[in-house]
């Protein structure tokens, strides 16, 4: 049995333990596997009190969520996926806010002094990196794009791929409107189609043409999400979700820990990816014993984890 001083030491230590342990609430748009991966990384790796809400699908049911999030007063949210992430942007304008699973994030403007997140793109290094080693009869690599979104990165990725002995082609698009003007021109011109992240591009009509485009033109494309891949896509280099989550509450670490401002934090690019590719896809247009050696090799030697889809 505990003595007086005794006691109130653990209990001093409890204390001690709990108010270095800050109140975090995970908002999820939906109820995804993905998502809830991503959460138990996060919840892992952040050295906070972690709770869980899903928002409702009706708009009232949305605001009744963060209504919820703001009684408890956290000292952080993360906002997995699209609706969450723009909910809490809106909602919680005195909260420090985390995005992540959000697709083409720029076109949500996700901007401002309390919400920063985690891409699910880079520079396009690793995606060029995989066409050089995947696909040796490539040597022109298209990427539709609007130049008023996505110049700085086409800038940088021209350089990388020109070290990897391609050629950057940009197709660009001011509106999904000017999409088959630009794909007819590009026939015969581009061997490969690399999807980037971009506010114009980041349409659901205009990514299903894209990867029509590629089938029907036998042009291989490197997409953005496993899904793309199912669709059609040849590969896609897409964020492993609980590797996401660990890097969020590592991120969440610094805001809370180390009270760095969340809006002084550029929005992260991922730092661990999968490898997913469509076989079928592969069939159509490769020789598929080489290909599936050269997909191993490579994903060896930048350890990513392999994901097939028929």
């Amino acid at each position: 049995m505990l003595r007086g001083s005794a006691l109130a030491l653990v209990l001093a230590s409890a204390a001690a333990l709990g108010a270095d342990r800050p109140k975090v609430v995970i908002v999820k748009s939906a109820e995804l596997s993905p998502y809830a991966a991503l959460a138990a990384g996060f919840s892992v790796e952040v050295r906070g009190q972690v709770e869980q809400l899903t928002l409702d699908e009706s708009a009232e049911g949305a605001a009744r969520t963060f209504k919820q999030v703001a009684e408890r007063k956290p000292a952080l949210v993360l906002a997995i996926g699209p609706a969450a992430a723009v909910g809490a942007h809106r909602a919680l304008t005195d909260v420090p806010i985390i995005f992540a699973m959000v697709p083409y994030f720029e076109k949500y403007e996700l901007e401002g002094p309390h919400i920063t997140g985690i891409a699910l793109t880079s520079d396009l290094s690793l995606e060029l990196a995989a066409v050089k080693a995947l696909l040796p009869e490539v040597k022109r690599v298209g990427v539709v794009e609007d130049p008023r979104f996505s110049q700085k990165l086409i800038d940088g990725a021209s350089g990388l791929a020109a070290g990897q002995g391609l050629s950057l082609v940009p197709l660009e698009i001011d509106g999904p409107a000017r999409l088959e003007k630009v794909l007819k021109g590009a026939k015969g011109k581009v061997d490969a189609l690399v999807m980037i992240s971009d506010r114009t591009v980041g349409n659901a009509a205009v990514v299903e043409r894209l990867i029509a485009w590629s089938t029907e033109e036998k042009v291989p494309a490197i997409g953005l999400a496993p899904g793309q891949v199912k669709e059609g896509a040849l590969l896609a280099l897409a964020p492993a979700p609980t590797g996401l989550g660990l890097q969020a509450g590592r991120l969440a670490n610094r805001i809370l820990h180390e009270k760095v401002d969340p809006g002084a934090l550029a929005v992260a690019p991922p730092e661990g990816v999968d490898l997913h590719c469509n076989l079928k896809t592969a069939r159509a247009l490769v020789d598929p014993r080489k290909f599936a050696l050269d997909l191993v090799t490579f994903a060896a030697s930048k350890g990513l984890a392999v994901k097939v889809t028929e």
